[in-house]
């Protein structure tokens, strides 16, 4: 069962149908689970779709480890939100399930921090995105600080040139083809252009930059997979 307080259970579904009434609003919502609530994804998202929501965000946190009786127990629920998902799009045509819907832009993954956007922490200092600052916040000591902070703000039109051009340089190696687990590197995968992980998430996991652990990519394999199931069966409707 899904496991809810009554009185905010009310509450919730309460603004989710104002929400959903509103026509100026496009509600979409981000369900998170983790290795202990994963026997939950199906009967929830369901109960979401249920709902009428429209767009449904499947996130999983990596803050915690996964083992495999909770990896094989993601598949599992995975495959049976599938399944709902194909039925549901049947008598609908709809996929509610943002995570099933076939991506805009296809490619391998580069991390947005310091290319597309800034963020200044409350210490007045630049990073790449909001997650970098929170990161290296009491890690000054930290040997990744100098090569990710662009410096504080009071002194931004003072700070060399080169000195952004070799910090934007560090955050342009983020990307998917230059991370690596431990037995190989990521340009190897046959799922690079398909995975897509946040590297500053990993970092909060306790894990280095660029490292990504062997449950994290178990995860991802499980979803690309599932994904491709779910294609494979929206065809077959197609046909």
């Amino acid at each position: 069962m899904i496991r809810r307080d009554r009185k905010s259970y009310d509450k919730v579904i309460q603004a989710i149908a104002n929400l959903l009434e509103s026509q100026n609003i496009r509600l979409e919502i981000n369900s998170v689970f983790d290795a202990e609530s994963v026997e939950y994804v199906s009967e929830s998202i369901a109960f979401i779709i249920g709902l009428g929501v429209r767009n449904i965000n499947l996130s999983l946190s990596i803050l915690g480890s996964w083992n495999q009786p909770s990896l094989d127990k993601l598949e599992q629920e995975i495959a049976k939100l599938g399944n709902i998902q194909l039925d549901y799009y049947k008598n609908t045509g709809e996929i509610r399930l943002v995570n099933f819907r076939e991506d805009d832009q296809k490619g391998i993954f580069y991390c947005s921090a310091g290319r597309d956007r800034l963020a200044v922490s409350t210490d007045g200092k630049i990073w790449g995105c909001h997650l970098f600052a929170d990161y290296f916040k009491d890690r000054e000591n930290s040997p990744q600080y100098e090569e990710y902070c662009f410096g504080n703000l009071g002194n931004l039109g003072r700070r060399p040139e080169n000195v952004f051009s070799k910090i934007h340089s560090n955050y342009s190696q983020l990307s998917m083809d230059n991370f690596s687990t431990k037995a190989t590197k990521c340009f190897l995968c046959p799922d690079l252009e398909s995975c897509t992980i946040c590297p500053m998430n990993v970092s909060f996991a306790g894990h280095s930059l660029g490292e990504i652990p062997d449950y994290v990519c178990a995860i991802q394999k499980i979803k690309i997979r599932e994904k491709e199931k779910f294609s494979e069966g929206l065809s077959k409707i197609h046909r």
